[in-house]
């Protein structure tokens, strides 16, 4: 396990009983880091709940480590339509003018 990974774990535990502590509430951690939308909805409504500043410091912590960003896919890697992926034409068992034609 990497000490990013161990870093994460810190923050779920101390986000968890921080959250029972002044809120009397509980969070499910596997589906906090395992559903985008779970955490999202838990992040937004805590963040907009508490007024303990450190709180809201491991919800921002958390919603950069949990929610990051989802890269789009890269422009070469997005098939156009009526088009061949380049794996296709240059293979030799392209047959554009039948099995036996040039």
């Amino acid at each position: 396990m990497s000490t990013e990974d161990i870093e994460l774990l810190r923050l779920l535990a101390r986000f968890k009983l921080q959250l029972r502590r002044l809120h009397d509430r509980a969070v499910d951690l596997a589906a906090l880091m395992a559903d985008r939308d779970y955490a999202d909805a838990i992040l937004s409504d805590i963040e907009d709940l508490t007024d303990d500043e450190e709180l809201l410091v491991l919800v921002l912590q958390l919603r950069a480590r949990l929610l990051k960003p989802v890269a789009p896919p890269a422009v070469s890697d997005v098939a156009v339509p009526g088009e061949l992926p380049a794996a296709q034409v240059d293979s030799p068992r392209h047959y554009r003018y039948g099995a036996r034609g040039g």
